[in-house]
């Protein structure tokens, strides 16, 4: 570890100075310095400095440890791009996962369409004579970057992919879902598809849709390989 990044460290936890009792296994060396122990000040004559002490080379005074400026040096070593800053939502209807950058609040109307998007896909195969049950009610999470404000934590852009991707994963595994629906280009550019392990689709957003409705003749091309997995 870096000495600067070492003291920012410390310095967020209150500690002044740390160093290992013992050498630790793996580790660098640890420099040890010879601690020097003056006589009784009742044992010497008035006047007299102690021999071990006259020998010694003078020190020359240390400036003090910009704690501070280290703090900030080592959040903007780590922070070489801007912080990226979007929601996502996530809902989950059917037996699919439905991913969309939101630009503003989720209103009702987006969930409805996702839903009848989701009824859709499971009344196209279904059996003649079979009845399809109606989807359960939509199940709807939200997901926020920056997920805290510690500078000195790693909030680019590569953080926030890996951090969707942890989010995606858990919600297709708590619910099982089948496949992934990638709801707008600006959704897509957020998940890192090669780490999903169902199909995966992307298509217009849900506001995209719900703004010129003619758009849904190409949503239903792209959504045919979900339709097809049913």
């Amino acid at each position: 570890m870096h000495e600067l990044s070492r003291m920012a460290y410390l310095d967020a936890l209150g500690i002044d100075s740390y160093v290992s009792r013992a050498q630790l296994p793996g580790a660098a060396a640890t420099q040890r310095l010879a601690i020097v122990i003056a006589p009784s000040s009742q044992q010497l004559p008035a006047g007299v400095i102690p021999e071990p002490l006259l020998s010694r080379p003078a020190l020359a005074a240390q400036p003090a440890r910009p704690a501070a400026v280290s703090v900030q040096a080592s959040a903007s070593s780590q922070q070489g791009e801007p912080v990226p800053r979007f929601s996502l939502t996530a809902i989950v209807a059917g037996d699919w996962l439905w991913l969309e950058e939101l630009a503003g609040p989720l209103t009702t109307d987006q969930v409805r369409l996702v839903q009848s998007m989701a009824q859709a896909l499971l009344l196209c195969h279904a059996s003649p004579g079979v009845e399809v049950k109606p989807a359960v009610e939509p199940e709807v999470a939200q997901f926020d970057w920056p997920i805290h404000t510690n500078q000195q934590l790693d909030l680019g852009e590569e953080a926030a992919r890996a951090s969707v991707a942890g989010f995606v994963d858990r919600r297709l595994g708590e619910h099982g879902c089948r496949g992934l629906v990638l709801l707008g280009q600006a959704c897509v550019q957020r998940v890192p598809r090669q780490q999903t392990s169902v199909v995966t689709v992307n298509t217009m957003s849900s506001a995209e849709i719900l703004a010129q409705p003619a758009l849904k003749r190409q949503v239903w091309r792209d959504l045919l390989p979900l339709a097809r997995k049913a």
